[in-house]
């Protein structure tokens, strides 16, 4: 699936997924999803924004995204413009996160 990378203007990165991803990738029983980055899996929890009006999954605590958009270049861009990778279902809760 296409994603994008999102920031919340200060120093919280995320993935956004979108709304139409979310309803066909994403179950709601799930609390958090695995993610692999660059060989390595990670853990994010899905926050009852999710599932709402912000489908996006975030740091929380250590920065893994932000760390994960800078290696790969994509840390900074123009307003309205965030960079897009592909998020790739493998199963259950887990993805594979792909620049």
């Amino acid at each position: 699936m296409r994603a994008s990378a999102w920031n919340d203007g200060k120093n919280t990165y995320g993935i956004r997924v979108g709304l139409p991803n979310r309803n066909r990738y994403f179950s709601s029983d799930w609390d958090e999803i695995e993610v692999e980055l660059d060989g390595r899996f990670y853990t994010f929890k899905l926050t009852p924004s999710f599932w709402r009006k912000c489908p996006e999954f975030r740091d929380s605590g250590e920065p893994i995204i932000r760390d994960w958009l800078m290696r790969h270049r994509s840390l900074d861009w123009p307003r309205g413009r965030p960079p897009k990778m592909e998020l790739v279902p493998l199963g259950g809760s887990r993805f594979r996160l792909i620049p």
